[in-house]
């Protein structure tokens, strides 16, 4: 991978997390599909990068960060699965086992992020004490993200530009052994325990119905995924303007 495809794979890992991307790059931008297909489209093979970034994406389904807490960092875990695929030749599968430890690693990342903004809140009150209404928005905005940007830019550029190397050459040595096909098999596995964290989640509440819904109408009525999106989505709508019409009444 050359040096600047490697610091553009960093500025998108830290676009996922800055408040640029309209502001919800997290749910959105930072997604393993959507991060594959530009990391792929970085290297010249943007189909490939989505393909795996999906694949990497069925892991982290039923992720979810509550009460500050941050099991795995999904996006990290996408560029870099992303990255190893196409430049390795690694199936997606392959990709996903290498993708999982990475993004336990990047847990790590998010820390220092969350504790980096300590110092910075304690300058904006400075500067609310002092009536420096104007200078709050260096403490709220400018010195966190310029912080937010060494903390996932560097790291992130580091791993892609030195570390798909080394993984090239592991892959290389593994050639001809057990070890990629056993990757492989635990690259399968794990997309299905994304899935059942979902269903898990599912299941908790009314959305279980919408569920089988789905289910019906893709397998029963062959309708493609598109069609069933904005179906689900007029759904919903339904559903919640009857349930506010309900507790109204109530």
């Amino acid at each position: 991978m050359a040096l600047w495809q490697a610091i553009l794979c960093g500025v998108f890992y830290y676009l996922n997390a800055g408040p640029w991307v309209c502001g919800i790059g997290f749910y959105t931008f930072g997604r393993p599909m959507v991060l594959g297909f530009f990391v792929g489209l970085i290297l010249g093979d943007p189909i490939t990068g989505t393909v795996v970034g999906a694949t990497i994406q069925m892991i982290y389904l039923g992720l979810m960060s509550t009460g500050g807490s941050y099991p795995a960092d999904s996006s990290l875990a996408g560029i870099v699965g992303t990255a190893t695929a196409i430049l390795t030749g690694l199936s997606a599968q392959e990709a996903v086992a290498i993708a999982v430890p990475i993004g336990l690693v990047g847990t790590i990342f998010y820390q220092l992020r969350m504790v980096s903004a300590v110092p910075f809140t304690h300058l904006a009150d400075k500067y609310a004490a002092e009536g420096k209404a104007d200078k709050i928005w260096i403490a709220n905005v400018l010195l966190p993200q310029i912080i937010l940007a060494a903390i996932y830019v560097i790291p992130c550029t580091m791993v892609c530009y030195f570390g798909i190397d080394a993984v090239q050459g592991l892959v290389n040595a593994c050639e001809g052994t057990r070890i990629l096909p056993i990757l492989s098999a635990i690259g399968g596995i794990l997309p299905a325990i994304g899935i059942a964290m979902n269903m898990k989640a599912i299941f908790k509440g009314d959305a279980r119905y919408f569920f089988f819904i789905g289910f019906l109408l893709v397998v029963y009525f062959n309708l493609n995924l598109i069609a069933v999106s904005c179906l689900a989505a007029l759904m919903a709508i339904i559903y919640m303007q009857l349930k506010n019409d309900a507790s109204e009444e109530v």
